[in-house]
Parts: structure tokens; sequence; C-alpha cells
């Protein structure tokens, strides 16, 4: 075997051994709720004009409030469900949902409290749907979820569907 060979097999070997250390570092990014069991399932509307014309985060919903049983000795995981139909009246197209989940410590939302959605044409209507997971809600602890809605557009008709499941 050649110097030029075996130099070729090492750097070959050292690119796929970061490659595989780059795919195991980004998968450890990502969250898991595996086999668990629907307990409940609550669906807001509202089907009135929400004005953006700031930067701040309006309420879409009233906020919806979800207890863990103390029977779910494991915990519980919420999935939240956020549609909403945006017209982007000024230009912009520029919208953000951001969902919160408070009444006791847990860990930060999946993926992100805050979601861009991707922006609309002018006076064109566009539905945005986008899905978040609330792990390791303790049994027997009381949650609160806010859902608000940020940009420089009207938001119309919205639907959240919040279904709570035992770990």
């Amino acid at each position: 075997m050649t110097t030029r060979t075996r130099l070729w097999i090492t750097i070959s070997a050292a690119v796929l051994s970061v490659v595989f250390m780059a795919s195991q570092g980004g998968s450890a990014q990502s969250q898991q709720a595996l086999s668990l069991t629907l307990l409940k399932t609550s669906i807001q509307t509202q089907d009135d004009t929400l004005i953006l014309t700031t930067d701040v985060f309006e309420q879409a919903f009233l906020p919806a409030t979800e207890t863990c049983p103390t029977t779910a000795k494991h915990g519980c995981t919420l999935r939240i469900e956020v549609s909403c139909v945006f017209e982007d009246t000024w230009g912009n197209g520029s919208e953000t949902i951001n969902v919160t989940v408070t009444g006791v410590s847990l860990p930060p939302v999946d993926p992100a409290a805050a979601v861009p959605v991707d922006g609309v044409a002018v006076t064109n209507l566009d539905a945005h749907t986008f899905h978040w997971m609330q792990r390791s809600v303790p049994a027997g602890a009381k949650v609160t979820v806010n859902i608000g809605v940020e940009g420089t557009t009207a938001a119309l008709y919205r639907s959240e569907t919040i279904e709570l499941f035992k770990n």
C-alpha cells in the first residue's frame, strides 16, 4: 500500500468520524415522547380579527389550564397545536407564534417557544399550523398554556388543540 493510499484512508476515516459525530450531536438536540396514553383533548377556536401592529405578542386564545393527574406516576406530556390564518395587509409578511407553559418548573417547550411562520403576500390569506411538545409535567401539577401571535398583519381564524398524555 502506498503512502498516498494510506493518507487517503486516514483522511476518509477522519471525515467519516466527524460526520458521524456531527450527526450524533444533531440528534442529541431532538426530544422524544414515546408510548404515551392520551388522557384528554381540549380545543379552542377564535373567528375574530386580531390586528397585529407591533412586535408584541398578542394573546390569540384565552389561557388554557391542564392538570396532570396524580395517578400519572411518570408525569405527563402536552402536545400543543396552533393553526392560524394570517392576512398580510401591510406587506411585511413576518409572523411568529409563541407558546408558553407556566405553573411549575418545566424544561423549555420543544422545539422552541417562539416559531416564525412564513409571511404571506400582500392581501393574501395564508394558513399555518405548528406543533409543540411540553415534556416533564409532574404528576398532580397544574399548568397554564398561553398562545401569542406577533407580526404586522391580521390574525383571522385560529384554532388551538391541546392534548394531555400520560407518560
